[in-house]
Parts: structure tokens; sequence; C-alpha cells
């Protein structure tokens, strides 16, 4: 199971890093699947006191909820956006806890849901649709790329995902914050080269870059 679920945020991770922005309709749907799931399965963590994804429902439940976010991150483009900015948020709010020496499941669960909502609202008032995708999509792809190198080599347990991959990657080593950062900006590099020739998923069409 282990092996599977790296593998699967291994080539997620990759496919939104590196193309987030140019697979538009393919990389906000799993942004909103990712959130979801990792949402749904820690609910039912913390409700049964059970390990992250060690429960079936667990599994059946962020399945599910995931999903359903990704329908309608694929329906209404925005909110993908916006969720996007969310989960990078709770990412960084994980990390600070595991950075500070903060253990406490709901501790972590609670500062990672604020910071997730802070940057949520963030992205909604500043309108930045495209910088937030560009962004988001980079820093949370390149996330999912670390959490399923360490979760595929046996470097982490499932659980550790439960607080966040930022918090997984600290646990293993900082050696993979930097890789994180590196391929951060490897994923921004690569998408601001094409925000020019892409267009809006909207109606009328527009071109993607910022007026």
């Amino acid at each position: 199971m282990d092996v599977l679920i790296g593998l699967l945020l291994l080539v997620v991770g990759l496919a939104v890093c590196l193309s987030g922005l140019r697979m538009f309709f393919i990389a906000l749907p799993m942004i909103g699947f990712l959130v979801g799931f990792f949402t749904a399965a820690l609910a039912v963590s913390s409700v049964t006191s059970e390990g992250f994804l060690s429960s079936f429902l667990a599994v059946i439940l962020g399945l599910i909820f995931g999903s359903i976010l990704a329908v309608v991150s694929y329906l209404f483009w925005y909110v993908g956006a916006l969720l996007s900015a969310g989960s990078t948020g709770a990412l960084l709010g994980s990390g600070m806890m595991n950075g500070i020496g903060v253990e406490t499941g709901w501790v972590v669960t609670l500062v990672a849901f604020g910071v997730g909502v802070l940057f949520f609202v963030g992205a909604f008032v500043l309108a930045l649709p495209i910088y937030v995708v560009i962004v988001n999509t980079a820093f949370v792809g390149a996330g999912a790329i670390i959490g399923g190198l360490l979760l595929t080599f046996g470097q982490i347990e499932r659980a550790q995902l439960g607080y966040g991959m930022s918090w997984a990657a600290l646990d293993a080593s900082t050696f993979w914050v930097f890789i994180w950062g590196g391929l951060f900006l490897i994923g921004l590099i690569s998408q601001m080269r094409i925000i020019g020739s892409l267009t809006l998923p909207e109606d009328p069409w527009t071109a993607a870059r910022p007026a």
C-alpha cells in the first residue's frame, strides 16, 4: 500500500509541479483530489484515533471526497485555484509546527487548517488566478514528489503524511526541504515560460497573461 500511494503521489506531483498551468483542466482537479483525499482521511483518523490511512473507511471516504473536489475544481476552475492556495497554506502550517517542535496531532491539524484558510482567503482577495495557479501547483506538486519518493523508498511511514508533506520531509531530513525548494523553483520557471501562450478556461477565452 505504501509503495502504491508513494508512486501515485510521485506521478501526480511531477505533472502538477512542471505542467500545472499547461495541464490546467487536469492539474487543478488533481489538486482538488489531493486536498479532498487527505482532508477526509485525516478527519477519519482524528475521529477514530487510528493511524493515518490505516483503515479501509479512511481510504474510501478519502477517495469519495477527493473525487467530489476534483469534479468541482474541473467545473469551476477558480475554485481549484483557491483550493491549491489553501493546500499550500496547510503544508506550510504543518511544516511550521514541526519546525518548532509541536507534535500534538490536533494542534498541528488546527494550525494547518487555519493557515490553509488564510491562504485560501488571501488568494481570493488578491484576485490573481494565474499566479495563484502557478505558485501553488509548483509548490504542492514539489511536495507531492518529495512525499512520494520518501514513501516509496521507505524513508517515512504513511502516518507521517497525515501531518502534511512538509512535516514528513522535515522528519526525514532537512536535506529534503532544500530539494523541495529546488523542485519548486524548477516548477515556477517551467510554468512561467509558457504563461503567455495559454488561455484561461473562461468565456470569452482570454490570454493567460494578466492584464
